[in-house]
């Protein structure tokens, strides 16, 4: 088989922004290790996708594609495909995840594998060559590695991350970067409540001695923004992103008739001004928390990711 028609197919996990972008960079490696060619078309099972979700691939409306070959590419007359129930005619169809064991994606000889379950890179670290860089990586490492090197803005959103910065952060360092879950995180995460009760304390530590010090603060809470609002004042920064304030519905596939684009640009903003913060706060079981932690180089002691 030539290796230029050996494809990985990467579709959409259908969860979090964050959590289906780490599905796309363990699926970035795998291709690395099998040497496939990498596609990516996030479609309709995208919480985050282009009203056009049959046509376009929603990752590309927010980060730059990761090869030069797109899903119609992978419509080749002659080319087999894995798992079987895809075939040239559906790949952009909405997907069910498919039940594959790992070794499938470093042992088919299929043209086209076709990725639909979010796999971790811990599953596959047998798998990894030693003269990988990820090799000799913790598992935190690898993500920053692989999220540092694969994931390129569009450039609309690097001038709306820039623009921000510059007319509400630049001049107000130091800056401590906060980030905060609220509306119906409290179903998967029952001690919510408990572990946002611990950040008003960790962050009069850091004002006790950074005195002068703004806060940027990342939340999909109404009621959380208001409570910050009343206990910083004017200290506090905070994008105009899309927000609610009933726990029963979720920014991200709860709220009726909210623009799905205008989701993900909101979250990459807010996750991208974040890494432009001096020091961090955030949770350990947050992904968009974890995504802060993966995109930038952080000096030892300047990010904290609270355990509950």
């Amino acid at each position: 088989m030539n290796e230029n028609n050996r494809f990985l197919l990467i579709k959409e996990w259908g969860c979090g922004f964050w959590s289906d972008v780490e599905h796309v960079v363990g699926q970035l490696l795998i291709a690395e290790l099998t040497g496939r060619i990498p596609v990516t078309f996030w479609g309709e099972g995208s919480l985050y996708a282009s009203e056009h979700s049959l046509f376009e691939d929603a990752f590309t409306m927010y980060f730059l594609p990761v090869s030069n070959y797109s899903v119609d590419d992978l419509a080749h007359e002659y080319y087999t495909y894995y798992p079987p129930r895809w075939n040239r005619d559906n790949l952009r169809l909405r997907d069910i995840h498919d039940v594959v064991d790992v070794a499938d994606y470093f042992t088919k000889l299929e043209n086209v594998l076709v990725s639909t379950r979010h796999i971790y890179v811990h599953d596959f670290t047998q798998w990894i060559n030693k003269s990988h860089p990820a090799c000799r990586m913790g598992y935190p490492d690898a993500y920053s590695y692989l999220y540092q090197k694969y994931l390129k803005l569009q450039p609309y959103l690097s001038a709306e991350i820039e623009d921000f910065y510059f007319k509400n952060m630049k001049h107000k360092h130091p800056l401590l970067g906060l980030h905060i879950r609220g509306s119906d995180k409290i179903n998967e995460f029952p001690h919510l409540y408990q572990l946002n009760n611990l950040y008003p304390l960790e962050i009069d530590n850091y004002l006790q001695n950074n005195p002068t010090a703004a806060i940027f603060l990342l939340t999909d809470s109404e009621n959380i923004l208001a409570r910050y609002r009343e206990l910083y004042g004017n200290k506090l920064i905070y994008t105009d992103s899309i927000r609610t304030s009933d726990e029963n519905f979720s920014v991200h596939a709860g709220l009726p008739f909210c623009n799905k684009q205008q989701k993900g640009i909101d979250i990459i903003k807010d996750t991208y001004l974040a890494t432009k913060c001096d020091h961090f706060i955030g949770a350990n079981y947050s992904n968009v928390s974890v995504a802060v932690s993966c995109l930038k180089d952080w000096p030892e002691g300047t990010i904290k990711l609270i355990q509950y």
